[in-house]
């Protein structure tokens, strides 16, 4: 990551959390750098990104106590030295937001090795979490947790006049798309928000998750798009078929894992390549009000990759030739 700003970190998160982050490894997403201690049974969460409510903040942290009474694997928040569940501090004029989690046991895999269990597993935890999510919508229970389609207008709305006009009007179909979806119980509910490899730790068959700061009430398939659009960019299957690749490998096995908990007919994913699509264009915003990004130096590069990506009307095939010269552009 920009070292200015790790040493900045460093300063800060030495103070409220007692840690070094030079010892740790950091991963990092649009909004996140996760520091990740080797050996140790926590880790802990950078947000760069604007000041949650004091509700939003307790409704993050009641639903992962009710996930927890349901699947042992969902890693806990730990409070600071100071108390706190989340800290908050300023950087440089930008407001960052820290939060510690423990019972994180395991390593976050690499996509090398990636094995058919290991999406048997994944599936397996997010058709747990999407139950839990379903039993709740169908007592009545709402947490405090805005849309995905409000998060997705109101970052359209701050980024929009930094868009190509070509990829507005890419971005705007694939909104009215997802929008026309019916919010059907059992298909819609609050999700994760940014389930991917980087917020696991795996430990042999267990597979633990953390960074629940985005979770939003959205079709489910969001959080499934957010897991695959990941591991294809992070390197899964480079130089192949992406989508062949998906339906016949990561999705024949993360189905028999999702299915032990949600029971879904099968057109329930015909919309996916929709919400991959849905993924990656806020991947691109988010990227357009991001100044550094942690993994590399040139971020208009990584920005330009993305652009290619969501200008295309075919998603996977786009993905599928972009990965090709990803190691050019990343």
């Amino acid at each position: 990551m920009n070292e200015e700003l790790k040493q900045k970190l460093k300063v800060v998160l030495q103070e409220r959390y007692g840690v070094d982050i030079d010892k740790a490894k950091c991963h990092f997403s649009t909004q996140n750098y996760a520091f990740i201690f080797p050996g140790e049974p926590f880790m802990v969460r950078v947000s760069a990104s604007e000041k949650k409510t004091r509700s939003e903040i307790i409704s993050e942290l009641m639903w992962v106590d009710d996930l927890k009474l349901f699947k042992q694997t969902i890693c806990e928040p730990n409070v600071s030295l100071r108390g706190n569940l989340l800290e908050e501090f300023e950087i440089d004029g930008k407001i960052y937001r820290a939060s510690m989690f423990r019972t994180a046991r395991g390593v976050i895999k690499e996509t090398t090795e990636m094995t058919p269990m290991f999406f048997i597993c994944v599936g397996d935890l997010l058709g747990a979490i999407h139950h839990v999510s379903t039993n709740e919508r169908e007592s009545g229970i709402r947490f405090k947790r805005s849309s995905q389609q409000d998060k997705f207008s109101a970052l359209k709305e701050r980024v929009f006049d930094q868009v190509p006009p070509e990829i507005k009007e890419r971005i705007l179909k694939i909104e009215e798309q997802v929008n026309a979806l019916p919010r059907e119980v059992g298909r819609y509910g609050i999700c994760h928000g940014d389930f991917h490899m980087n917020n696991f730790f795996v430990e042999e068959n267990n597979v633990w998750v953390f960074d629940f700061d985005g979770c939003a009430y959205a079709n489910y398939l969001y959080d499934v798009a957010s897991f695959v659009q990941a591991c294809f960019l992070h390197g899964y299957g480079a130089g192949k078929d992406l989508r062949k690749l998906m339906h016949e490998d990561m999705l024949h096995y993360f189905k028999i894992g999702y299915n032990l908990n949600m029971h879904c007919p099968e057109h329930f994913w015909d919309d996916l390549e929709l919400f991959i699509a849905y993924r990656t264009a806020i991947t691109y915003m988010s990227l357009l009000e991001t100044d550094h990004v942690g993994v590399v130096d040139d971020t208009n590069k990584i920005k330009q990759f993305f652009a290619y990506i969501i200008s295309q009307d075919n998603i996977m095939d786009a993905m599928t030739e972009a990965m090709k010269y990803a190691g050019e552009l990343i």
